[in-house]
């Protein structure tokens, strides 16, 4: 609208002239009106087209230059040079004595012949003989004994496996002379008893650690066991033990062991003793911890138990307080030969076959004071179920019978200490303390020994003189007045063992044995005076 206003005036302003010029030239007056619609237009930008390129190459190699200022140190202290020590010679290169033979003489008709020949190093094989004798003759009527052991075995070593394999033979004879000597007499024959023992194992074992951490050493032992008196006993043992390693400190293992025995005396009918058991376990160990958890399934004679086994240890303070706890059971066979060698004075094997169930329960502390001692201890609580006692016969009292305690319980106290100063000297103290407090059958623990101790010290001056000595301490033991139930104890006793070894040379040295200096007469079973003093001495040749 104000365009058209606008246009109005204008074509007014235009018109006045010509109104002027048509009046003088008397024309007709015309409006005109001129309409126009006004659209406004921004014209166009302009735009920069640009195109995009890469700088060329650069291929000058720059010469960068570098100005390091020179640092001095300067020290107070100057270093003194190093100064290899020499070594000492090695001799693992010069030839081992693999070879000796020890002989010697002394009171009591005792001769000494012992040898033991070896093949050394060798990375195929070894093997070795070893051979003992001794005898003595005591002051008592038929108070003699005549030991020997003959030994061979040997170790082939294949690239995947160790085996290994010896044959014993062993020979101990001794005469019943516990009687009383001024009612009763007899010939030597007649109360003469000599075991004889072979003895054949062999095992099988693997050499490297592979990746699995798979172990495994199963054996075998073929035992043939008789008497002067025609018995003869049988014994397989088999173990096989497998360990294999789950993690680094982490273990599991099972072992398999079985011992068979059969034994027969004259035409008589044969007697079966069997165990046998499967340990299966899981271990830990770890710095300053040690577990050992497992179970035994065992079964002796067609009866099954299910026994623990159970051991920890724990660092309280690293190597110097352990604490050490465990619960464990297991099965001691009471098989004819067993039994000759805790007293060989029995008359024979008992009526009734029984293997002995053991059972105990401890805990105590182990460790290390300083750099020199050690020390361990252990209290504990032992059952012991169907165990052997021996009683002297009613007849003449020479021989023992075997008698069956059916529950025996004791507190056991344990302790050892130990000194060692490198090479030059060491010292051990051992102890153990039964307090037998209850037991079910039997009136008193017949033979068994509540205490007994012993203290060892051995002093070297340089190479060529060494000294040791022995000191053993026994309580008394009860034994049974038969046939009558009364009871007494043997004397507490103490025995004193002094050696003494002197080297002449490489090859050759002197020794001495003094045993029994305190000439104690102690009866370890009732009726059997020990020896009195007696003194051994000899030479020794190595080579």
């Amino acid at each position: 609208m104000n365009l058209k206003h606008i246009t109005a005036l204008s074509v007014l302003g235009l018109s006045l002239p010509f109104a002027a010029m048509a009046q003088k030239d008397t024309l007709k007056q015309e409006t005109i009106d001129i309409i126009s619609k006004y659209q406004p237009k921004l014209p166009g930008a302009a735009k920069l087209n640009l195109t995009a390129s890469l700088p060329g190459l650069d291929t000058s190699r720059p010469r960068l230059g570098y100005q390091v200022p020179a640092l001095n140190l300067y020290f107070m202290y100057q270093p003194v040079p190093l100064r290899p020590l020499a070594l000492g010679k090695d001799t693992s290169s010069l030839q081992l004595q693999n070879n000796y033979v020890k002989l010697g003489y002394g009171n009591l008709s005792t001769p000494l012949v012992q040898a033991g020949f070896g093949s050394g190093r060798q990375d195929k094989y070894n093997f070795g003989l070893f051979f003992n004798y001794t005898s003595s003759q005591g002051d008592i009527e038929n108070q003699d004994y005549t030991n020997m052991n003959v030994l061979a075995s040997g170790t082939y070593f294949s690239p995947l496996f160790e085996i290994n394999g010896s044959l014993a033979y062993n020979l101990n004879r001794v005469h019943y002379y516990g009687y009383d000597h001024s009612v009763q007499e007899f010939k030597k024959s007649d109360i003469r008893q000599t075991f004889n023992e072979v003895i054949a194992k062999v095992g099988l074992k693997n050499r490297p650690q592979n990746d699995w951490g798979f172990q495994f050493n199963p054996n075998a032992q073929f035992i043939v066991f008789g008497d002067s008196y025609k018995r003869m006993e049988n014994t397989v043992v088999l173990k096989a033990p497998i360990r294999k390693q789950l993690f680094e400190d982490i273990w599991i293992k099972a072992e398999g062991i079985a011992a068979l025995s059969t034994f027969k005396q004259d035409n008589n009918e044969t007697i079966n003793n069997n165990v046998a058991a499967v340990h299966p376990a899981v271990e830990v160990t770890k710095p300053g911890f040690m577990l050992h958890a497992g179970v035994n399934p065992t079964w002796t004679n067609g009866k099954f138990y299910l026994l623990p086994d159970i051991v920890n240890e724990s660092h309280l303070i690293r190597k110097k307080l352990i604490l050490s706890s465990g619960w464990i059971s297991y099965i001691d066979k009471n098989n004819y030969r067993n039994l000759a060698h805790q007293n060989p004075f029995i008359s024979n094997l008992p009526p009734t076959i029984f293997n002995t169930r053991v059972e105990e329960k401890y805990t105590g502390i182990k460790g290390t004071l300083g750099s020199h001692f050690t020390y361990n201890t252990k209290f504990a609580s032992v059952i012991w179920r169907d165990l052997p006692l021996f009683v002297n016969d009613s007849t003449d009292g020479k021989k023992f019978s075997v008698y069956r305690e059916e529950e025996l319980k004791a507190f056991q106290l344990h302790a050892e200490i130990g000194y060692i100063q490198e090479e030059k000297f060491q010292a051990r103290l051992t102890m153990d303390w039964y307090n037998f407090n209850k037991q079910k059958t039997e009136l008193k623990p017949w033979g068994l020994q509540p205490f007994t101790a012993n203290l060892f010290a051995q002093y070297s001056f340089g190479k060529k003189f060494h000294l040791n000595a022995n000191l053993y301490t026994l309580s008394g033991t009860y034994y049974k007045l038969v046939p009558s139930k009364d009871f007494d104890k043997t004397q507490p006793a103490q025995d004193l063992n002094v050696g003494a070894i002197y080297n002449l040379t490489k090859n050759f040295n002197l020794w001495l044995n003094a045993n029994n200096v305190l000439n104690s007469r102690y009866e370890r079973w009732n009726g059997y005076e020990s020896y009195g003093f007696n003194i051994l001495g000899g030479i020794t040749v190595k080579f």
